[in-house]
């Protein structure tokens, strides 16, 4: 008989405090539902779509065999690629906003048919964004980004991030990628900002040959800057980030010690970059830059890259129409069991605006290393390359874009390393790494232009055309590629309350 009013006992002061929490509860999830202005839109668009890439048999048609040096014909034939197709996606976006907060979704499946092959399939473009005010100078940004599709890079911007660029040198696969990123930018001074963020990728290849070099990852990004304004004069940012690497290599796998799965290919990145800003000359704001990068691999084998760059800059404001910069400096890389290597960098850009065009000019050399192209031709490089674009306004709906750019790089592969040990008495000391190298050489060429026209308010229409010439040393990888696109979409605004 006590059971009974034990339990009662214990309900009576639970359901005395329910509904006030419940109350409030549903008070405040209305104040925050309600207390808010949403947007409702949605699109459509419709296009044709050809593609072609036809690779260089005659410079690529020949590769020695390694066992016996003699030379074996290799076809280039199964590399070929092209398509003509038809596409239709659909588009939905919601945005929540708020005095504090902003939400918003945008969602584009894309329905794909070819009328050659007569195959279909369906690609996914998923982008969602979060900020938060916490107090007035303390802001929270969470974004989301998931794409799933076969194209080739060149024909969308499926980069993770500036850092990060996967290689379109191979054939035509498809993929998904998937970038989740969390920034906490706090403003303590005018035009002085202090952030830490976190960003999560990864990238998985669907569908490739067994014997493919496509490589799947995992990528873990730490970052932290700041941005100080002194005065009017003078400003200085400053950044650093820690990138880790976990590459899913499959059979290549190993264990170790304590039983983890582990890959030579997994590395750890280390980077920094400082910048002082000084406007001491009207019109003419000087700069001085240092960029620092470490690439560490977890194999015990393959060595560390160390690359510094010193950077000296001038940016001339001829007019609000016309500008000036450039900029040179030394550059120092060292493979880690070679010895460095002395070079430099540089950089050159013109913009000039008229009243209806618009044109500009990009120059720049240096070193990078790039990992996460999706491939293994990651490493250092050696680079030069330029950008010419030009746009203009032919009509108040009609409008022209036009480009043309050129990059050559010398890629550094490794051919071979192994440990050796400088001192066979000496077993205390650490084993050298012993690195081959050896350096290809790649040309790219592209050009291309657009023509849009805008009517109706709500609708565009647009048709590009893209060429792609690449010359290299390395065996199958000198093409030439096409591209037309032909699109009509439509969006506009449904619902606003």
């Amino acid at each position: 008989m006590q059971n009974p009013n034990i339990i009662k006992i214990s309900i009576k002061p639970l359901c005395a405090i329910l509904p006030p929490i419940l109350a409030a509860a549903i008070l405040g999830w209305a104040q925050w539902a309600f207390a808010r202005d949403y947007k409702v839109g949605s699109g459509l668009t419709t296009g044709y779509e050809r593609y072609d890439r036809q690779y260089d048999k005659d410079e690529n048609g020949e590769q020695a065999n390694s066992e016996d040096g003699k030379t074996t014909t290799v076809s280039t034939e199964n590399l070929d690629d092209k398509y003509s197709r038809f596409r239709i996606a659909p588009l939905v976006t919601v945005t929540a906003l708020s005095a504090r907060d902003e939400l918003s979704l945008r969602y584009s499946p894309s329905f794909k048919y070819d009328n050659e092959t007569y195959d279909h399939d369906v690609d996914h473009d998923l982008n969602a964004g979060f900020k938060y005010s916490v107090t007035r100078n303390w802001m929270l940004k969470l974004t989301e980004r998931y794409l799933l599709t076969d194209a080739n890079i060149t024909e969308n911007t499926a980069a993770t991030d500036d850092s990060v660029a996967l290689s379109d040198n191979k054939e035509r696969r498809q993929y998904w990628t998937n970038t989740l990123g969390l920034v906490s930018d706090y403003s303590y001074w005018e035009d002085s900002v202090f952030s830490l963020g976190y960003t999560f990728n990864n990238l998985r290849n669907i569908d490739v040959k067994e014997d493919s070099n496509y490589e799947d990852y995992d990528r873990h990004v730490g970052t932290m800057s700041v941005a100080h304004r002194f005065n009017s004069t003078w400003k200085l940012t400053a950044s650093g980030n820690y990138v880790r690497g976990l590459y899913d290599v499959g059979e290549q796998e190993d264990l170790s010690a304590d039983g983890e799965k582990t890959s030579d290919k997994d590395l750890s990145e280390y980077r920094a970059a400082t910048t002082l800003e000084s406007r001491l000359i009207e019109h003419n704001p000087l700069s001085l830059a240092y960029n620092y990068a470490r690439i560490e691999y977890d194999a015990a084998d393959r060595a560390a890259v160390d690359l510094h760059d010193m950077t000296a800059g001038w940016l001339w404001e001829i007019s609000n129409d016309f500008s000036f910069s450039m900029g040179a400096g030394p550059s120092f890389q060292k493979t880690e069991g070679e010895s460095g290597n002395w070079g430099y960098n540089a950089n050159a850009n013109v913009k000039y605006a008229l009243e209806r065009s618009a044109l500009g000019l990009s120059l720049s050399r240096g070193y990078d290393v790039q990992n996460f192209t999706g491939t293994n031709e990651n490493g250092l490089r050696e680079f030069w390359q330029s950008r010419f674009d030009v746009s203009h306004q032919i009509l108040e709906d009609l409008a022209l874009k036009m480009f043309a750019s050129y990059r050559y790089e010398d890629q550094e592969e490794i051919t071979n390393q192994s440990l050796a040990v400088t001192d066979l008495e000496a077993t205390t000391e650490e084993n050298q790494i012993i690195t081959e190298t050896d350096t290809i050489n790649r040309q790219r060429f592209g050009a291309g232009s657009s023509l849009g026209y805008k009517f109706a308010r709500w609708y565009a229409m647009n048709l590009s055309y893209n060429y792609l010439l690449q010359d290299s040393e390395k065996v199958n990888d000198s093409y030439d590629e096409h591209r037309l696109v032909l699109t009509l979409s439509v969006e506009k605004e449904l619902f606003n309350w």
